[in-house]
């Protein structure tokens, strides 16, 4: 198959993903909804950023910078689901004594959560968000050109996803092996990135490849970027936290003792990230070694 055909295929099915759970993010009572629909979204993205030289520029801008608005849209009501989601983990990391003190917490979160899904609703209702949808549908159901200009378009979709996935692994190689003990927390940022646009990549096009191999080789690369999501996760949560016990007090009624155990349970995190930190070298060892590069190869 085409490049560009094959393209518009990865992008249509996610965009059904979108659109299957569209219903449940506006209804809100299962959060699942919210997130498959963000990961449509993201994935769409990636897709868009890179396989490259398949459709026109003007389309690959227009788009992308259509989807990072619906990426921004939905974040705020996620993060929040998030945390409500974690909340349990996070009282129960706490000192028995002091897990009640942390409820008022849960209800500042539940507060603003639904103000954001009221934001999100309103956002899905506008007309840009339907423009959005009908156009991109509308492009990605026209026949692809007979002939194309464009650099990959009309290649083989086999030899397009070799080359990118082959280039995207090596430059998660040079990122980290310039990763020592003293490189700042940023470099792991940045990797993890990259492992994502790989992941991605992986398996937008795994069917092209024999199961057993890309399936292996996906699964060491999300052992890697489970370590790497935990140090940023942690480091955003520490912030965050931070964030909701200035509003907290702003917004007038929280006792001292919520604000203790905050306080206690952003340690808590601190040590959580020192320790993902900590397991980074065994888990990229595992990604970069000789034996795994020739399989990427």
């Amino acid at each position: 198959m085409r490049a560009d055909e094959a393209s518009k295929l990865i992008l249509h099915r996610l965009l059904d993903i979108m659109m299957q759970n569209e219903a449940g993010t506006r209804i809100g009572t299962d959060t699942e909804f919210l997130h498959d629909f963000r990961v449509a979204i993201r994935r769409t993205r990636s897709a868009l950023s890179q396989i490259k030289a398949v459709f026109p520029k003007q389309i690959v801008g227009r788009y992308k910078t259509e989807f990072a608005w619906l990426g921004q849209i939905t974040t705020p009501s996620r993060d929040l689901d998030v945390y409500l989601l974690t909340f349990d983990k996070y009282r129960d990391s706490l000192p028995v004594s002091m897990q009640a003190d942390i409820e008022p917490l849960r209800d500042f979160l539940i507060r603003h959560q639904k103000l954001e899904h009221r934001a999100l609703v309103k956002a899905l209702d506008s007309a840009r968000y339907r423009r959005i949808i009908t156009n991109w549908r509308n492009f990605l159901e026209q026949p692809v050109n007979e002939r194309s200009t464009l650099k990959n378009a009309g290649r083989p979709v086999l030899e397009v996803a070799c080359a990118r996935i082959w280039r995207m692994y090596r430059v998660a190689l040079k990122e980290g092996n310039a990763i020592n003990a003293e490189s700042p927390a940023e470099a792991l940022h940045e990797l993890r990135k990259t492992c994502k646009k790989l992941r991605y990549l992986m398996e937008f096009f795994q069917s092209l490849y024999p199961s057993s191999d890309i399936k292996g080789l996906i699964r060491i690369l999300k052992t890697l970027q489970d370590n790497l999501g935990d140090f940023q996760d942690y480091e955003v949560q520490v912030s965050t936290l931070k964030e909701f016990s200035h509003q907290m007090v702003a917004e007038g009624q929280v006792p001292p003792d919520t604000l203790l155990a905050m306080g206690i349970l952003i340690d808590c995190l601190v040590r959580r990230q020192q320790e993902a930190r900590d397991e980074f070298s065994g888990r990229y060892a595992e990604f970069a070694h000789p034996h795994i590069q020739e399989r990427f190869w």
